[in-house]
């Protein structure tokens, strides 16, 4: 027989476990995004953004620590992960997010551009933080 404990500690197990795979799936998914917009490949780019919004939810639904995890992997990756991963954190955590845009900005290309154009959006108002956040 399961205890209350040893039920609790098998489901964050489970959970981690859970977050980590949609976590790399997230990753992948901005990967092949960014592919798609290289070569010009609309209806593949707009596939992924689905795809990111359907694994952006079930991140932040998986557990508490599903948006910590997305911004840690926007402070931790380099791409165009890292670029989707503060995108999608930018509401939740504004500054921790602005600073992993700001660093992609500085890159060359289109990773460079659209971190750029990223950070202008929020600075102009575009994009509006979650109440309480920052």
């Amino acid at each position: 027989m399961v205890n209350d404990d040893q039920a609790l500690s098998l489901f964050t197990i489970m959970s981690d476990e859970t977050l980590q795979r949609l976590l790399k799936r997230f990753a992948a998914a901005a990967e092949a995004h960014a592919t798609a917009l290289e070569t010009m490949d609309a209806a593949s780019a707009e596939r992924h953004v689905v795809m990111l919004d359907k694994l952006f939810a079930a991140i932040v639904h998986s557990s508490p620590a599903g948006r910590e995890a997305l911004l840690q992997l926007a402070e931790d990756y380099d791409g165009a992960a890292a670029g989707m991963a503060a995108v999608y954190s930018l509401r939740y955590r504004s500054e921790r997010a602005l600073a992993v845009l700001r660093r992609l900005a500085a890159k060359p290309g289109l990773l460079g551009f659209r971190a750029s154009v990223a950070v202008e959006r929020w600075e102009q108002g575009e994009w509006e933080a979650e109440e309480g956040k920052v």
